[in-house]
């Protein structure tokens, strides 16, 4: 959502009732999920997409990994990387480290128990 579309979205955004026991359509949710998860792939933090789009921070991590989940519950894209840092720091091992899309940090695992928390995490 860009300019037109995101305004377009914050207006039907408005029109729903809020509050305790209420619930946002499926259709408005995704939307809200796949252009939040736009937003997170170019560096977006979630307090910069909470305040775009008007929605608490939290709602919108979790209907992006609810709906990140339910599309595709099979396998997951990993990413593995090297820090320039931890080439310097010579033997120094501070063992794996996992960084999810939603921005969960776990650090000093071993291989392991990396293993194990990514088969929970699905």
């Amino acid at each position: 959502m860009i300019d037109d579309e995101l305004r377009d979205f914050r207006r039907e955004l408005a029109r729903v009732e809020r509050g305790r026991g209420h619930w946002y359509p499926d259709a408005l949710r995704e939307r809200a999920a796949a252009w939040a998860r736009g937003r997170r792939d170019v560096g977006a933090t979630w307090r910069e997409i909470s305040a775009a789009v008007g929605l608490p921070a939290e709602t919108l991590r979790r209907w992006t990994s609810t709906t990140a989940r339910d599309a595709s519950p099979a396998l997951v894209p990993i990413e593995i990387v090297s820090e320039p840092e931890a080439e310097n720091r010579g033997t120094e091992d501070r063992g794996v480290r996992i960084i999810t899309p939603s921005g969960h940090r776990i650090e000093g695992l071993t291989t392991a128990d990396a293993i194990a928390i990514v088969r929970v995490l699905g």
